[in-house]
């Protein structure tokens, strides 16, 4: 009888116990809720800065409607004066109706030139991609350029430098005879006549083109082309205006990229070409070089032993990071990479003087410089880390002034969100996988509840700093485990050529061996592990459920691919979303052409190998996606059902690859919630027994 009371009581403590944990839980929503995502740009003198899409207020509040993906102030619409002497602001643009501000230029402390392009509802109004020129104070303001038709992919009209010695004109970039080719023009920023100075390249309508670089003086320099499993380099001969195919290399063989004029030469980052047609130790990594165009010469400037700087990755992708411009001068900042954080080499000792300060200022927080004044005395900083969405900050050199502007999600109480930590480990052929493991606010570390999340891509990475999805899990009690599991990027050409036909196989044991890993050190309890991801992730979660299925009690496959017969129908080369890579996924997915990769597509292919799975599972769809059609997902339940299978179905109607609207987002971190709950946590009675609660007595025994 007293044992029954004392159960009653501890049910009752530990129900009360549950609510108070759960009253300190970070709402759902505000993971969900937009946040305060700005483009800003300062004025000469730093008196100014002109912001895209103003911060919104303090709250969270969530858009019902599902169809309407993006709310008015989030649309990049709105352009904002900020005055950093008095901390005012000035709505010069609302945003709305036709089109919306997409970007803005400084021509001087008086005058701005600024893009617009189409809102989500007039995504067909061609003239809605404009270039306007106005007075800070609303006057003059003049359509300087529309487009007029559309060939091909869009271009939008870009400053490309501004003319210090004739202060009414502009180097500009427009599309006047091309969509996505843009020939270069001096216009003049109040009535906007133009002449062309230079003409783009001349490249096929098969062929994408990833970028330009461009001189100090606004005219082109080189161009990067992608033509099937080809990489191209263009160069422009200023003398002749004439463009020519500088250097060509197959997806998976060595390359390089422009990245800026320098010295007279390119800043490129890539391998050194000159050494080596084939990837060896030596030229793995994309590192950072002085190009000569007329030697074909490579002088090394920077290198990191870990990762790629920048640059392509070892196939037809590249890694993250890339150079910083100054608009205003045209000259080259910093060049950007991936560690295990983000990495700014800098060519400025000023501006390297700069971050050093803040970055002693703001310890242990990724610091980024968003935009200077011409002299770079005042600058705009983005601070952020993974518990800190992002913070931004006006700094005054000479005058040693740090002002705080806004954050980018002040309805987050920070104290709440869970630190990521970088991890490294051995899999199981020997090669090193590297990783992010977030732990629970509070926890010890030990015998937890994890979350599998394997990224997208698989042709990207996981990086360092503040992820919704990640710190929504964490909030809940759980571990969550990032692997970059060969194939991701950044790594590094034999990590990311590895994966090359390893679906489900060695790609798959990258992630199971660090499951393993987190196990033996105590991380992760074994029977309390389920797998989550989208994309290729979601593939990742069928792979995991069908080829390790003892290894997880639930899986999430989030707009996932199961089937890989129908992934190959439709990656063909004329697919909008797959063309212009046709040719390397068929080294790294396999040729259904090639009868002698058939079985391997079948053999890792989920649905083929469903009957395997033994654990729960959620299916998560957009009905909209066009990447990974719906179908996969019917046929995945269809499978499950003719099995026998435990799943749960959720489709959003009016999403796609990908939940993008506030209350889709929200809908799914429900789901998701309520799903590991019921297949994750503990029994409340079996903990209770666990620690043999029940035989007490009364007495201390």
């Amino acid at each position: 009888m007293f044992n029954r009371y004392l159960l009653s009581i501890f049910a009752s403590f530990l129900l009360f116990s549950q609510q108070s944990q759960s009253d300190e839980f970070i709402p759902a929503e505000y993971f969900a809720c937009y946040s305060n995502s700005n483009s800003m740009s300062m004025s000469p003198s730093g008196k100014y800065i002109t912001i895209v899409s103003q911060p919104r207020d303090s709250k969270c509040d969530i858009e019902p409607d599902l169809q309407k993906y993006v709310e008015d102030d989030y649309r990049g619409g709105k352009l904002t004066l900020y005055n950093t002497e008095n901390g005012k602001t000035t709505t010069l643009t609302s945003g709305k109706g036709n089109s919306s501000v997409s970007g803005v230029s400084w021509v001087s402390d008086e005058r701005i030139i600024f893009t617009t392009s189409p809102t989500n509802s007039s995504a067909k109004s061609i003239d809605a991609y404009a270039l306007w020129g106005m007075n800070i104070d609303g006057t003059k303001k003049k359509k300087l350029f529309t487009l007029k038709q559309i060939q091909g992919t869009i271009a939008e009209p870009r400053l490309t430098s501004l003319l210090p010695d004739e202060p009414n004109y502009v180097m500009v970039a427009i599309n006047d005879r091309r969509g996505a080719i843009a020939d270069y023009y001096k216009m003049n920023v109040f009535s906007g006549s133009r002449k062309r100075t230079a003409m783009g390249p001349d490249m096929g309508k098969e062929e994408a083109m990833f970028g330009v670089v461009e001189k100090s003086d606004g005219t082109p320099l080189a161009a990067i082309g992608n033509y099937r499993d080809e990489w191209r380099i263009w160069r422009y001969f200023a003398n002749t205006d004439k463009w020519e195919i500088h250097f060509t290399s197959k997806c998976q063989t060595p390359t390089f990229f422009p990245l800026s004029g320098f010295e007279d030469k390119w800043l490129v980052s890539g391998q050194d070409v000159t050494k080596s047609k084939v990837f060896n130790k030596d030229n793995d990594k994309s590192k950072l070089f002085l190009y000569d165009p007329d030697e074909r010469s490579f002088e090394l400037l920077y290198e990191d032993e870990n990762y790629d700087v920048g640059g392509p990755t070892g196939g037809c992708r590249t890694a993250i990071g890339g150079a910083s411009i100054d608009e205003k001068t045209n000259e080259l900042i910093y060049v950007s990479y991936y560690g295990e954080k983000p990495v700014r080499l800098f060519f400025d000792d000023d501006v390297q003087a700069t971050n050093d300060m803040l970055e002693g200022a703001f310890p242990d927080q990724i610091v980024r410089p968003v935009t200077w004044n011409t002299d770079r005395s005042k600058v705009v900083v983005s601070v952020s880390s993974s518990t800190n969405p992002g913070d931004y900050y006006y700094f005054d050199k000479e005058n040693m002034i740090l002002t705080f502007l806004w954050d980018r999600s002040p309805w987050l109480d920070r104290s709440k969100l869970s630190k990521q930590k970088h991890i490294q480990y051995t899999a199981r052929d020997g090669l090193e996988i590297r990783g992010y493991l977030t732990l629970p606010v509070n926890s010890n570390g030990k015998n937890l509840p994890m979350i599998v999340h394997p990224h997208g891509g698989p042709n990207t990475r996981d990086t360092y700093g503040y992820d919704p999805y990640v710190q929504f899990l964490a909030s809940r009690g759980y571990a969550v485990f990032q692997p970059n599991f060969r194939g991701s990027t950044g790594y590094g050409a034999y990590h990311y050529i590895s994966a090359n036909k390893q679906f489900g196989k060695t790609m798959q044991d990258d992630i199971t061996d660090g499951v393993y890993y987190l196990i033996n050190n105590g991380v992760a309890d074994k029977d309390r592990i389920a797998i989550f991801g989208g994309s290729y992730g979601g593939y990742a979660t069928m792979a995991g459920l069908t080829f390790t299925p003892d290894l997880y009690a639930a899986g999430i496959n989030y707009v996932g691919v199961v089937d890989l017969e129908l992934l190959q129908e439709d990656s063909n080369r004329n697919s909008r979303r797959f063309g212009y890579y046709y040719d390397e996924l068929r080294l790294e997915w396999g040729d259904p052409d090639n009868p002698e990769d058939m079985p391997y597509i079948i053999e890792t292919s989920p649905l083929r190998q469903a009957h395997k799975i033994k654990s729960p599972v959620l299916i998560v769809h957009g009905a909209q996606d066009p990447n990974v059609r719906l179908v996969h997902a019917r046929k995945l339940a269809n499978k499950l059902d003719s099995l026998g299978k435990e799943y749960e179905w959720y489709v959003e109607p009016y999403e796609g690859h990908g939940f993008r609207g506030e209350q889709s987002t929200l809908n799914l971190y429900g789901k998701v919630e309520t799903f590991l709950d019921k297949h994750l946590k503990s029994n409340q009675f079996e903990w209770i027994f666990k620690y043999k609660i029940y035989n007490y007595d009364g007495f201390g025994n």
